[in-house]
């Protein structure tokens, strides 16, 4: 297992989104009210990018279809959503935050 460095730690903030590609993995970082996330870019309804999705209160919002889901949890905010968003772990390293793949 190798470990891909995605961001420095000091470049992280409150609204920050960005989409990176490790390994043929689709991923998007995130940080809302101080959490960070890493999950799949894409969202599972339609496979749409999330790259420039809303983020809100610990929600990201599909800009393709509107379909809201819960970073924590992944699920879904519709009826009968679909799979939830596919997450991975941040693991920190030094001054860098990424994914051991």
């Amino acid at each position: 297992m190798t470990y891909y460095p995605l961001e420095k730690l000091h470049q992280l903030y409150d609204g920050y989104q960005r989409a990176f590609r490790v390994q043929g993995l689709e991923l998007l970082l995130i940080q809302d009210q101080q959490r960070t996330y890493l999950i799949e870019n894409r969202c599972p309804h339609m496979d749409a990018p999330l790259t420039y999705a809303s983020i809100r209160d610990g929600v990201i919002r599909c800009p393709m279809h509107g379909i809201e889901f819960n970073l924590d949890s992944g699920q879904g905010r519709a009826p009968g959503c679909l799979q939830p968003l596919k997450s991975y772990t941040p693991v920190y390293e030094g001054n860098t935050i990424g994914i051991v793949i």
